[in-house]
């Protein structure tokens, strides 16, 4: 199921994320110095306020070695939300797909 489209960016991704009818404009924003290598590589973030931190996401490989961005949303009312971000065949966009 496919509950989001994104833009890659200098920073990251920015798109939006929809369930159940409502959406929320987010940006994925690359984490320069992880402290770990199991540390997130980003951080979901609300696209009118990065004060608001929606979840966190690691870069990982298929298979066949295309690249991906695991993603895991923290809603506050709900158990944890497991996505992907893959790229699409158009340049420079991306799906949000439920894992």
């Amino acid at each position: 199921m496919i509950c989001g489209n994104f833009k890659a960016t200098d920073r990251g991704f920015h798109g939006e994320i929809g369930f159940f009818g409502l959406s929320e404009k987010v940006e994925v924003l690359r984490i320069g110095d992880k402290a770990s290598d199991k540390s997130p590589d980003y951080r979901i973030v609300a696209a009118d306020d990065k004060r608001i931190e929606f979840g966190v996401g690691w870069l990982k490989a298929t298979k066949d070695q295309k690249p991906y961005a695991s993603l895991k949303l923290n809603p506050v009312l709900a158990p944890d939300v497991h996505l992907r971000l893959v790229s699409t065949e158009t340049t420079g966009k991306f799906e949000l797909k439920v894992d």
